[in-house]
């Protein structure tokens, strides 16, 4: 299994010299599982942009599942190029939102006077689908997983299976209000856990039911659960470069010997196999566990 990071930011985008090594752009993560099978997207954040110039005619199919529908999670969509090919098929998962389905919240977002280009005239066929908050589904060789977590709003966490590889995405999490215990058993053993830790440990106090985790957070969950390995994400838009190298710092301090920690960064790709992981980009130390 294979996973690209072509968003790894929360609440705004942002770019500049600071912002270099991690990157600006807000939550996208593309998962192939190889094969004939279709990738799997999760959410549709300005990183969905990139992922569609630089995948181009070739995407002709996939399947996204949306976290939840918070505009940082939805405002790539509009600009994701595959959507304009009338051969493209894609299919479109996700937790109803205070009434709303995700065709509902995209096509709100799409509409006069804020943007001029209607859902409705994109010639790629869209199927949508409603999730009940939790569940399980299997399509092809991918077993889907998924539930809720606590953020302001409602968020899904996924867990997606292949091949004996599992990966887990937690979305948008504040595990400090609840639901850790649920958690750390959903993510039980899996490959990779990629978890929100947006706050650093003393910025969370004043943050406190924002919706969001910090590092510590993040380790202890992996490491009761027993994941190989932890990426962070959904990174503070005010945290540069070196905030971030910080924060993997606190981290890898506090999972000691028992855990491989990584910040995400948009462009990250890392390769999965049953018990390791591969990266892929030369900017990342990690090779193997």
């Amino acid at each position: 299994m294979k996973i690209t990071f072509w968003g790894t930011r929360g609440s705004i985008p942002v770019n500049g010299p600071q912002f270099v090594r991690h990157g600006g752009s807000t939550t996208c993560l593309e998962i192939e599982p190889g094969g004939d099978v279709p990738r799997h997207i999760v959410d549709c954040g300005t990183g969905l942009a990139q992922l569609g110039k630089a995948r181009g005619a070739t995407l002709k199919r996939a399947r996204f599942y949306q976290t939840h529908m918070h505009w940082d999670h939805v405002q790539g969509f509009p600009f994701f190029a595959p959507l304009f090919n009338p051969l493209a098929s894609f299919d479109f998962h996700a937790v109803n939102r205070q009434g709303q389905t995700l065709r509902e919240v995209l096509s709100a977002q799409m509409s006069q006077p804020t943007f001029p280009v209607g859902l409705d005239i994109m010639p790629a066929k869209m199927t949508f689908n409603e999730l009940p908050e939790a569940g399980r589904a299997q399509h092809a060789d991918v077993s889907v997983r998924w539930m809720e977590v606590w953020h302001p709003g409602g968020s899904t966490a996924y867990r997606f299976e292949h091949n004996g590889v599992s990966v887990v995405f937690t979305g948008d999490v504040e595990v400090q209000q609840g639901g850790m215990r649920e958690l750390v058993e959903f993510a039980r053993g899996a490959d990779v856990l990629i978890m929100d830790a947006q706050y650093l440990p003393d910025e969370y106090p004043s943050r406190r039911g924002f919706g969001h985790s910090t590092p510590l957070d993040a380790v202890e969950v992996a490491v009761e659960a027993g994941v190989g390995r932890l990426v962070m994400t959904h990174h503070d838009p005010g945290h540069d470069d070196r905030t971030l190298e910080n924060k993997l710092a606190i981290a890898r301090a506090a999972g000691g010997n028992e855990l491989i920690v990584d910040n995400a960064f948009d462009g990250m790709t890392i390769e999965v196999h049953a018990g390791a992981t591969r990266a892929l980009d030369p900017r990342e130390a990690t090779c193997t566990i």
